[in-house]
């Protein structure tokens, strides 16, 4: 009995700090007042007593600009709970205070109207057209990079109240009645315009996302581009389809016995019993719970190893000891279900999950840099090759593996980041927004940056006025390369030697040798970019071909050519062409492992 007492008042403790992350997933916590949706626009039915699950759809224009706080306390919540860097939120104010602003910038945010589902859940879609971390504002939407986002926020009529919802989002350009494609479905069934998934929403307080819990949760996946087109052209809206399964009042962790948050986190806990540990004997007949757990959308999971279904989750590529989400769920028939408990028990084992990592962004980039086939997301697998063998976030079993997983992927990368969480606040809070470790990924930059270097990164505003012709510099891919590498996040940093500057003339590749002159045959500075191995498949040829760097008359005011130190491997300017100087997002300050070739000298 003291164990357990001592377990509740732990994870009880856990979500009663949750004030300092109150709505650290949230943009706002006041109610959306005007245009208020009561039913479908789509269906038309009335208002009427819901049964559960039912299913409603809402069409809801993104048009309003969030509004401004109005008073100091407001506005310091803003900035408390905004998600992106410091940098980028000064950016912003001062664009805003400038001159030159024309107001015709595409908004940080836009919000619709608020809508009813069931004739009393509130609920509102926001709109991150630059993404929810964007980096400064930007006039020129062809200039923007990386992914948008779209979040669905709940509205409780009272602290306690939450509901259980499955959810398809879709924007659409209503000029063109054409839906804006995503980068991924994020549930089941697959699509390339809309975006699924399931999750109980609840209070701020009561958020515990890997319990599948959430007050607003969404994903980064519409490509910008076509995203900040629709909004400056005042024609873009939400199509939302919703499946409402239950909802439930007085959920509060402050109740006795606690509910919400801390018994999810509790039932989480506890939900896996022993799974993951082989049983001996006729212990499985004793103790049913044992042999299986029951599972919910939304929740995080982690499988374990060495269980009679690891073979055939890793032949869906679901690997021990990886953070999977579930996204949605079916039965066996393929109706959505929200648990598994929402069968007959006889049943459960073939409920099928559709789970997608939770890094999975992270894992597209690395299996491509692996040249390994990128593997879409998510993937279908039955419940009864988990239900022995995952455990939650929460449990204290599942901690080993998890950190066994990541060590075995990038050991270093753990290293440092233990290293870094360890820092005193402030220190870490300076080093996010002004100095981060940046690992070198590939070989472009091969033999004065190998694979695995460890660099220190200055990150200060205006970099590129510290930048001198040879210099190494950190900088955001800008649109062609991000159609060259596909799904990479446009915040993701690039590093490259700058040769050419602005004002420079008659760039020109050698098809021959691969190099570049520039200024009437004068040599791109740098060391001899021969040094390195040459790529056996020789895929640089390729690209090389139809670059759209091969010759450049002249770079003009905000261009620079940027190429690699190992002209066999690097995907450079030559490739990709010039790179805005507003990319350029840091410079190095030295190279701090491995320790044999530390180094704070110019490299």
């Amino acid at each position: 009995m003291k164990a357990v007492a001592a377990r509740i008042l732990a994870v009880f403790l856990l979500v009663a700090v949750g004030p300092l992350d109150l709505y650290c997933q949230g943009f706002s916590s006041t109610t959306p007042a005007e245009g208020i949706q009561k039913s479908s626009s789509s269906s038309g039915h009335e208002s009427r007593a819901y049964e559960f699950p039912s299913s409603e759809s809402f069409s809801v224009p993104l048009t309003i600009v969030r509004p401004e706080p109005t008073t100091k306390l407001a506005k310091l919540n803003q900035l408390w709970n905004d998600p992106r860097p410091i940098t980028s939120l000064i950016r912003d104010a001062l664009d805003s205070k400038s001159p030159d602003n024309d107001n015709d910038s595409i908004p940080y945010c836009l919000l619709s109207d608020g809508f009813l589902v069931g004739n009393q859940h509130l609920f509102q879609i926001s709109l991150f057209p630059r993404g929810r971390f964007a980096a400064g504002s930007s006039k020129d939407f062809k200039a923007n990079k990386g992914p948008a986002a779209a979040y669905l926020k709940y509205y409780p009529n009272q602290y306690g109240d939450e509901v259980d919802i499955a959810w398809k989002l879709t924007l659409v350009d209503t000029l063109t009645n054409a839906s804006l494609p995503v980068l991924s479905s994020g549930g089941l069934p697959r699509s390339n315009t809309t975006w699924s998934a399931a999750m109980t929403f609840c209070a701020d307080n009561e958020d515990i996302e890997s319990c599948g819990r959430a007050a607003d949760w969404g994903c980064s996946t519409w490509f910008q581009n076509e995203v900040c087109a629709a909004v400056a052209s005042g024609s873009i809206e939400a199509r939302v389809e919703v499946q409402l399964y239950d909802s439930r009042k007085g959920e509060s962790s402050f109740s006795i016995p606690p509910k919400g948050a801390v018994r999810a986190a509790y039932r989480s806990e506890k939900d896996a019993g022993r799974a993951g540990k082989p049983m001996e004997g006729d212990e499985m007949a004793v103790n049913p719970r044992l042999q299986e757990r029951s599972f919910r959308v939304g929740e995080v999971i982690v499988p374990m190893a060495n269980h009679p279904g690891e073979k055939m989750l890793e032949e869906s590529f679901v690997t021990a000891g990886t953070d999977y989400r579930i996204m949605t769920m079916a039965d066996k028939d393929g109706k959505p279900i929200f648990s598994t408990n929402d069968v007959p028990k006889d049943e459960r084992k073939h409920v099928r999950l559709a789970l997608r990592p939770c890094g999975w962004k992270l894992q597209q980039q690395v299996n491509q840099q692996k040249n390994q086939p990128t593997i879409q997301w998510p993937v279908e697998v039955e419940a009864g090759l988990l239900s022995t063998s995952a455990l939650s976030r929460f449990n204290r079993a599942s901690t080993v593996p998890r950190v066994t997983s990541t060590f075995e992927r990038d050991k270093w990368a753990v290293i440092l980041g233990i290293a870094l969480a360890l820092l005193p606040i402030p220190g870490t809070l300076f080093a996010r927004n002004f100095v981060s470790l940046y690992a070198i990924p590939s070989a472009s930059m091969d033999p004065t940056l190998a694979k695995g270097d460890v660099l220190l990164v200055e990150k200060f505003p205006n970099a590129f006025e510290r930048t001198s012709r040879g210099d190494i510099v950190l900088f955001r891919p800008p649109s062609a390369l991000t159609q060259i590498a596909g799904s990479i996040n446009g915040n993701s940093l690039f590093v490259k030697r700058v040769v050419g500057l602005p004002g420079d003339t008659d760039i020109v590749l050698d098809p021959e040798t691969k190099e570049v002159t520039l200024n009437g045959g004068e040599r791109a500075k740098g060391p001899d970019r021969g040094l390195c191995d040459d790529e056996p498949l020789k895929l640089i040829d390729r690209f090389l071909e139809d670059g759209k760097g091969k010759y450049i008359d002249k770079l003009e005011d905000g261009e620079v050519y940027v190429v690699g130190d190992c002209k066999t491997v690097s995907i450079d300017s030559r490739v990709f062409g010039t790179l805005p100087t507003e990319n350029i997002a840091g410079k190095p300050l030295g190279r701090i492992w491995p320790p044999s070739r530390v180094t704070f000298k110019k490299l």
